[in-house]
C-alpha cells in the first residue's frame, strides 16, 4: 500500500512541478549584477575597503524547457577592463512561484587590454578552446523568484577543480566547504519574453 501512495504522489508532484511557475518553456531576458568579494573575503573585513567599481554588470539568459534549463551571463567589470561570464546547464524546479535550480557550467573572460581570452575558472583556466577539457567547471545554484513575467532572483557560481580531463567528480561534492567560500555571489532580475 505504501508503495502505491508514494507512486501516485510522485504522479501528481511532477507534472505539478513542470507546469507550475510559467509552464513547460520559458525564455527570460534580464540584467545580472555580482561583485567581486567573495563570501571568505567578506569574513575578513575586505567590505571595509568597498567601491562602486567592485560591483559587475551585464546581461542574464535563461532557457528552460521541462526541468532543464540553461543559463548565460555576459558581464562588465570596469576595474579589471574584462568581459567575463559564465554558461551552464542546470535542473530547474518551479515550486508554486519559486524556482530552485542547481548545475554545471563554465567560466570565460575576455581581458579588453590583452586581448585575450580564457576559459574554466582560476583554479584550471585554460586560453586555447582546444584545451577545453582541461578548464574547470563551475557549480552553479540559483533562487528565482517568479512574480507574473517579472523574475528576481539570487544565485551563486561556486568555483570546483574538476575538469573533463581530470574526472574529479568525487572533488565537486567533498569539497563544498572551499566551493562556498571562494563563491562568486550576484542578483538577476529579467523578464519573460516567451
Amino acid at each position: 500500500m505504501k508503495k502505491v501512495i508514494i507512486v501516485m504522489l510522485i504522479a501528481l508532484i511532477i507534472p505539478a512541478c513542470i507546469f507550475a511557475g510559467r509552464g513547460l518553456f520559458d525564455l527570460t531576458l534580464g540584467a545580472a549584477a555580482s561583485t567581486t568579494y567573495t563570501p571568505k573575503m567578506i569574513k575578513e573585513g575586505a567590505l571595509e575597503n568597498f567601491k562602486f567599481g567592485d560591483i559587475t554588470w551585464g546581461l542574464d539568459t535563461e532557457i528552460k524547457i521541462a526541468f532543464a534549463a540553461v543559463d548565460a551571463k555576459v558581464m562588465y567589470a570596469p576595474e579589471a577592463k574584462a568581459i567575463y561570464g559564465n554558461v551552464s546547464a542546470n535542473l530547474a524546479l518551479d515550486i508554486f512561484f519559486v524556482r530552485v535550480k542547481a548545475g554545471l557550467g563554465y567560466e570565460y573572460t575576455y581581458d579588453i587590454d590583452d586581448k585575450t581570452m580564457w576559459y574554466g575558472n582560476c583554479n584550471n583556466a585554460v586560453t586555447s578552446f582546444d584545451d577545453f577539457k582541461d578548464a574547470a567547471f563551475d557549480i552553479n545554484v540559483g533562487v528565482d523568484f517568479l512574480l507574473g513575467d517579472l523574475t528576481i532572483g539570487a544565485y551563486a557560481n561556486l568555483p570546483t577543480s574538476t575538469t573533463i580531463a581530470n574526472g574529479d567528480w568525487a572533488g565537486v561534492f567533498n569539497n563544498a566547504k572551499e566551493h562556498w567560500e571562494d563563491a562568486q555571489i550576484g542578483l538577476v532580475v529579467g523578464i519573460a519574453l516567451l
